[in-house]
């Protein structure tokens, strides 16, 4: 337990240390947030002083309102410019966070597609999207409350106790030996609300995957009856989350109270004083009433700062999931500088082994030629590794052992974006965005002519779907393509996949999920497209391998055999 307390202090550390090394490159504007705050405190011994002096001028001078007219005049000009100063100090230290969320969520985006997929292997969609949105976001008070608050309260108190010792030391060292209890506390309530900070993000993060899976499975929920006793489970972790929430609010008004208490009471002592003083007749109503007035000014930048603590909570419970994510080295292996080869290339996987997370799942070395030009089926049951195998080939993943060959060069030494445009990459779910049916075909290709995209709908056997749309091209999808079923998403992809000209394609259950007239289609399509390239097809039904020329049929992470498509089929073996 102690073991595990100190690495989650360390990593704390550590995330801070990077939010201090963030603040660097705002500096400036922090600089300018510190300033106006140093001026407002200044405005307000100011206000204190001529308060002071009205207020002793009419009750102990007995002067008319003539007298202290002018001091009004001029409390109404400061009140005037600390409203003024408070609007530039909020509208700078909203520009200084602007700047750092959008600087840290470009690096995010810019590290997570230089990473790619090889370098997320483990990581879950939906803690990702939660750091890159909300904890970005989690890290604005850190920079706009937290650390000027810091400063404030390191210089404003001192810059107080140099004006009010001179006048009355006694108040003074009131003020100076209780300031110390608020930082105290704030730091043993801080603790216990760091905990609970950690232990709040970690548990929205599961609720984020666990609603994110959901909805991905909500038809196979409705389908199956499962709908209601899901969303049952989904009030019941919303509940709890909002107990925990509740929890967090606790500490929070807790050690608002706390601070609250310690500037209360060091105020009514300093008033005590100055009244037995002023009864004694040794302090003048003036000098009384501004050091009175100034005590509750003395605690405001330590109670802000105790306030905003939970601020700091929040920015470093964020930065501990930021950081690392920022701090992870690029994938290794994948970054060579030759042109791969313009033709349908020849592939080798020589010994190719990878296991996700070291030791589940994956494939052992893997021997696999697939010659160029041609067209091979990989069969196998579920979870045999075939996506793996191709998640390898196209570079989404890197072998822990082996090596893949294309035309003899290793493919680590491939310029990977070279590589990446002469691919097309067909999944078994084909992922298409919310814009026009132009706009889909053309992701991989933008400046192809309406005559390449005519001929990649006609080689796909999907001018019909075309055709029969309201707009036709310009017609509009949903969201994964919601207006379309599955066969007809499956052959659009198909023509993408044309259109891109890739000299090598790698489909995943191209007709998964058909019915046998689109798989038919579908396997026509695939006669088509593989003419003049080499491609690799995951599936393990009897049609679709019907349609390739060889198989390679893989059990258990290995590559068991390799048969012509007619042995295969002979051989009963297309479901084993």
């Amino acid at each position: 337990m102690t073991e595990q307390s100190g690495g989650t202090a360390q990593q704390g550390s550590g995330a801070e240390r990077g939010l201090l090394a963030e603040a660097r490159n705002i500096r400036g504007l922090l600089l300018v947030v510190v300033l106006l705050s140093i001026g407002i405190g200044l405005i307000v011994v100011f206000q204190a002083r001529l308060l002071a002096t009205a207020c002793d001028r009419v009750v102990m001078h007995v002067e008319g309102l003539a007298a202290v007219l002018p001091l009004a005049a001029l409390l109404v000009l400061l009140a005037t410019g600390r409203g003024f100063c408070s609007y530039l100090l909020e509208h700078t230290s909203a520009a200084a966070a602007a700047r750092v969320k959008q600087s840290i969520r470009s690096r995010l985006y810019r590290k997570i597609q230089a990473l790619g997929p090889a370098g997320l292997v483990g990581d879950e969609t939906a803690p990702l999207i939660e750091t890159v949105t909300k904890g970005v976001d989690e890290l604005e008070h850190y920079f706009t409350r937290f650390l000027p608050q810091l400063c404030l309260a390191a210089i404003l108190p001192l810059l107080f106790l140099i004006i009010i010792v001179p006048s009355e030391w006694r108040s003074g060292l009131v003020l100076l030996f209780s300031a110390p209890c608020i930082p105290l506390f704030m730091i043993l309530i801080g603790r216990g609300s760091e905990k609970l900070h950690r232990r709040q993000w970690s548990r929205l993060s599961r609720m984020a995957g666990h609603l994110l899976d959901l909805v991905q499975g909500l038809p196979d929920l409705i389908i199956f009856g499962a709908a209601k006793r899901e969303a049952e489970a989904v009030a019941r972790v919303s509940e709890e989350y909002r107990s925990a929430t509740m929890s967090v609010l606790r500490v929070a008004f807790l050690s608002a109270f706390a601070l609250e208490f310690f500037a209360t009471v060091g105020t009514a002592l300093v008033a005590v004083i100055i009244g037995f003083r002023l009864l004694w007749g040794i302090l003048s109503l003036q000098e009384g009433l501004f050091i009175l007035l100034m005590a509750p000014e003395f605690y405001l930048p330590l109670r802000n700062l105790g306030l905003s603590y939970h601020s700091r909570m929040q920015g470093v419970a964020a930065a501990e999931r930021i950081m690392p994510l920022l701090a992870r080295p690029l994938p290794q292996g994948f970054a060579g500088n030759l042109v791969p080869p313009a033709t349908p290339p020849a592939v080798r996987f020589e010994g190719v082994s990878f296991r996700y997370g070291g030791n589940r799942g994956g494939v052992s070395n893997v021997n696999l030629e697939l010659p160029a030009g041609s067209i091979t089926a990989l069969a196998g049951v579920s979870g045999a590794g075939k996506t793996t195998l191709a998640r390898l080939l196209v570079g989404m993943i890197r072998p822990e052992a082996g090596r893949i060959l294309i035309n003899g060069q290793d493919l680590t030494l491939l310029d990977p974006d070279a590589w990446r445009s002469r691919l097309a990459w067909v999944p078994q779910a084909p992922y298409f965005t919310a814009g026009t049916v132009r706009e889909n075909l053309l992701l991989g290709r933008p400046d192809a002519s309406e005559q390449e995209i005519h001929n990649a709908l006609e080689a796909a056997a999907a001018e019909q779907i075309v055709r029969q749309l309201p707009h036709g091209l310009e017609t509009l999808l949903g969201d994964r393509g919601a207006g379309l079923s599955g066969g007809e998403l499956k052959r659009l992809a198909l023509a993408r996949s044309y259109i891109r000209k890739a000299t090598l394609i790698v489909l995943d259950e191209p007709t998964a999920g058909l019915d046998p007239e689109n798989e038919r289609l579908v396997c026509l399509a695939l006669r088509r497209l593989a003419r003049d390239k080499t491609v690799l097809v995951i599936s393990h039904r009897e049609q679709t391998i019907a349609a390739t020329e060889r198989v390679a049929e893989m059990i258990d992470g290995r590559i068991e055999r390799v048969l012509s498509t007619a042995e295969f089929l002979a051989a009963g073996e297309a479901f084993r």
